[in-house]
């Protein structure tokens, strides 16, 4: 079973940024990734979700996605997988004026070769969109990223 709050603990420990963007993973179903982030510590001066903030919780929110299925293509205990961002871009759509709520899942297609690619391979990119809504499920942002996962016993 996959503990969203360890990930989250390890995450925090790791990138201390992270800690006061008060992010928590909520569902991942074995496809997607569910995030969720208050305003009250992500707000700008006009009183919206900071850009920056959504940036580091959507790149965050890919990241995650990516290690929990690239954890699940090698196998628990087989191997730790070091996941890193390569790329992205996102666009905002709209102001944000309460708590963020972010779903991020591969691109169509691309887990099965994914999944195959790192088992072969011990590397493998994955394209991961999401978005960014606001409590009524009005889209705000939208984020295509690119990550590279690769076991920690590949030498190549």
């Amino acid at each position: 079973m996959i503990d969203l709050d360890a990930l989250a603990d390890r995450v925090r420990a790791a990138i201390p940024l992270t800690t006061h963007l008060d992010f928590r993973f909520t569902a991942f179903d074995g496809e997607r990734l569910t995030l969720t982030a208050p305003l009250a510590p992500n707000h700008n001066d006009k009183g919206t979700f900071f850009a920056g903030s959504q940036a580091a919780l959507l790149t965050l929110a890919g990241w995650a996605c990516t290690t929990l299925m690239a954890d699940s293509a090698v196998g628990e205990g087989e191997a730790s997988v070091d996941v890193v961002a390569v790329e992205s871009s996102l666009q905002f759509r709209a102001p944000l004026h309460g708590d963020i709520e972010i779903r991020a899942w591969a691109d169509d297609g691309e887990s099965g070769r994914f999944h195959q690619r790192l088992k072969r391979r011990g590397k493998a990119s994955l394209a991961i969109l999401a978005q960014a809504t606001d409590a009524q499920g009005v889209v705000v942002c939208e984020y295509q990223g690119l990550y590279l996962a690769r076991t920690n016993n590949n030498d190549t």
